[in-house]
């Protein structure tokens, strides 16, 4: 019975490492999906624009119509918003590849419907990165932990779609 609750154990613990290689292929993977599904509703607003928070994340104000703050505990997320720009723009994405000397961990873009969007990762520091995530005209980036990327990914995706969707109405 011992050794096989050992077993037990370590299998558990073994299944919960992830890779950093893995995290980046399931966060690609979560934030495509979320870019190809129908966008949330929205459920906050922030000055002039609509968008999707999941429970537990909060609109920081006071916020304009162009930059948002949304935080949970002391993770901060930048909502950088440019009305200007169609569903199918790669302003934000032209602007993260400026430097063509920046090397990136994950740099994938997405189109479907006339949209693109995009997700991109590099290092910063040792278990620190920086995601940006966009899709038209809203760009969200954080600073986070290699164990939180996946689920970044995800969300920060769906925050952008549900803008994105809700300006086209």
């Amino acid at each position: 019975m011992g050794l096989q609750m050992m077993l037990f154990s370590s299998v558990l613990i073994l299944a919960g490492c992830v890779s950093p290689e893995d995290e980046l292929v399931e966060g690609v993977s979560s934030a495509r999906a979320a870019f190809e599904k129908e966008a949330p509703e929205p459920n906050e607003t922030a000055g002039e624009t609509e968008l999707y928070v999941p429970g537990g994340y909060e609109v920081e104000q006071p916020s304009d119509d162009h930059n948002v703050l949304i935080t949970r505990g002391s993770q901060a997320f930048a909502l950088f918003l440019n009305p200007n720009e169609a569903p199918d723009s790669t302003f934000f994405y032209d602007l993260q590849k400026a430097n063509p000397e920046e090397t990136w961990l994950a740099d994938e873009k997405f189109s479907q419907h006339g949209r693109f969007g995009f997700v991109t990762v590099r290092t910063i520091a040792e278990d620190r990165y920086e995601l940006v995530v966009s899709s038209g005209g809203a760009k969200l980036s954080t600073i986070t932990e290699q164990a939180a990327l996946r689920n970044h990914m995800e969300w920060m995706m769906e925050t952008a779609r549900s803008i994105e969707a809700a300006q086209e109405e």
